[in-house]
């Protein structure tokens, strides 16, 4: 048991040793000013920014929709207090 658990500790230490296993992401592999690090940060930069554009276009859609449904509700109103019908009490004026 002791040997096993000495092995895999013994394993372990080789692996976080590796100089590969230490730039295991982009960046790090490539260095500073490379068009692949470069690449890879504007993907990531894309990636955080889809969820806001999503979000905010369905905010803004929304927004719009209620000042439409505003105007038309302040518009249908001022139809509303014209007198359309012509009746006894309109006439006697």
């Amino acid at each position: 048991m002791k040997q096993k658990l000495f092995l895999t500790l013994s394993v372990l230490a080789a692996l976080l040793c590796d100089s590969r296993i230490a730039q295991a992401c982009a960046v790090c592999i490539t260095g500073a000013n490379d068009p692949t690090a470069d690449a890879f940060n504007a993907s990531v930069l894309f990636l955080m920014a889809t969820p806001y554009l999503v979000v905010g276009s369905i905010a803004g859609g929304l927004y719009f929709v209620y000042r439409r449904a505003l105007a038309k509700s302040a518009q249908d109103e001022a139809a509303a207090a014209i007198p359309l019908i012509w009746n006894q009490e309109a006439s006697e004026r």
